[in-house]
């Protein structure tokens, strides 16, 4: 039989992760990317996050072995459900010059949970502009 310490433990291990959950949905804007596996058709998905400057909309890969990423390698237009809109959008991958940039965007508008998030799982981020298609 548990514990009562074992079964309070679980409870407070319950009540953090719904809270986390809870305040993670409403102060971080977490976006559904639309991929492609053939020209065809639209089904892979994955949620991310996604900031924006003056013209475009950019998004991370944490590490550039993503299936997602090697999706739009492969198919560049993707589709991006965000705030109940849906929108086609162009995906550009950059290689190289523009992370500090777009790492600075990120951590404008997510702060402490960019720094965080950053730190448990990106490894060798890929950028990723989005512009409308």
């Amino acid at each position: 039989m548990a514990s009562r310490k074992s079964i309070l433990g679980l409870g407070l291990f319950v009540t953090l992760a719904y809270g986390g959950h809870h305040w993670f949905e409403k102060n971080v804007e977490v976006v559904t990317l639309h991929t492609q596996a053939t020209a065809a058709s639209f089904d892979h998905y994955a949620r991310v996050l996604i900031a924006d400057d003056e013209r475009s909309a950019w998004i991370r890969a944490e590490t550039p072995d993503r299936l997602w990423l090697e999706a739009i390698r492969e198919h560049p237009e993707v589709i991006i459900q965000r705030n109940g809109r849906t929108r086609r959008y162009e995906a550009d991958i950059w290689e190289g010059g523009a992370h500090a940039r777009v790492d600075r965007l990120f951590r404008e508008k997510y702060g402490f949970v960019d720094r965080v998030l950053g730190w448990a799982w990106r490894r060798d981020p890929v950028v990723i502009r989005l512009d409308p298609a």
